[in-house]
């Protein structure tokens, strides 16, 4: 996760390690519950990536 930016590490962390929803994490960020959404879609296919390459895991 650290090799995430942080416009995408921001929203994660709270949404999977602390159980924040994402409307919840859209006030707490100042930001739209879309944007929000978006940020979370993005930053997990950018996880998924790093993971695939990292671990060569098949699909």
């Amino acid at each position: 996760m650290r090799a995430l930016p942080p416009k995408y590490r921001e929203p994660i962390h709270p949404f999977y390690h602390e159980g924040y929803s994402a409307a919840e994490i859209a006030r707490i960020l100042g930001q739209k519950e879309s944007t929000v959404r978006s940020l979370l879609h993005r930053g997990r296919s950018m996880l998924k990536e790093t993971l695939k390459e990292a671990y060569d895991f098949d699909e």
